[in-house]
Order: C-alpha cells, then structure tokens, then sequence
C-alpha cells in the first residue's frame, strides 16, 4: 500500500485509501479480570485475561517473552507492590542570597547571622 501511493504521488495519479480493520481488542484489568472482544463478541472477566498468552506468543524475542512470564508469575505469587517515593527539595535562593548575602541552609543556621557574614 505505501509503495503504491509513493509511486502514486511521483506519477501525479490518485492514491488508495488507508483503512484499518481489527478482528478484535484485548484490555487486561486489574487482578485476573480483562475484557475482550473477537469478532463482536464480547468475553469479560478471567477468560478475557488468559487470552494475554496470546499476546506472550507474539513478542519478538525470547528474552522478551521470559521476562514479561517471569513478570505475569511474580504478579500471581505477590499480591502488591509497595513503593515508597522519597523527595528531596532543593533550597531555594532569594534575590538577597543572589545579591551577595551567605545562605541560609537548615544544618547551618547557627553558624552564619541573617547578613553581616560569619560570628
């Protein structure tokens, strides 16, 4: 199809249309639950989840497939993942600090007075 609408486009003639057609869609949802639809029908709930093996056979490499089934079984055996985001806040400079003044930095409070320098 885009080599015949390239030729098409250097010969100034029409090019075919694009259409797309999908024998069905695939959503896995939350734990063992998924929603699949093949040819207008419509299966939800477990089934619709094994039908992920299918995507599993379609990945290109070996490797690939081993770590996403490594993956999918460590899903089954572990009920959550916990994760825990620590932030960090950078200090932020005022136009005082810009200016020329020493900063004012938590562990360091004690040492430096509010702008004449070290005690």
């Amino acid at each position: 199809m885009l080599a015949h609408n390239v030729l098409a486009a250097l010969k100034s003639t029409p090019a075919k249309a694009f259409t797309f057609s999908t024998i069905g869609r695939f959503a896995a949802i939350g734990r063992r639950a998924g929603t699949l639809t093949i040819l207008k029908v419509q299966i939800l709930g477990f089934f619709a989840w094994l039908w992920r093996s299918i995507y599993l056979s379609k990945l290109p490499r070996f490797e690939k497939k081993l770590r996403v089934a490594l993956d999918w079984t460590l899903d089954l055996l572990f009920s959550q993942d916990f994760v825990q985001f620590v932030t960090f806040h950078a200090p932020t400079i005022s136009r005082a600090e810009e200016e020329g003044s020493p900063r004012q930095f938590p562990a360091a409070a004690g040492r430096y007075s509010s702008g004449s320098g070290k005690r």
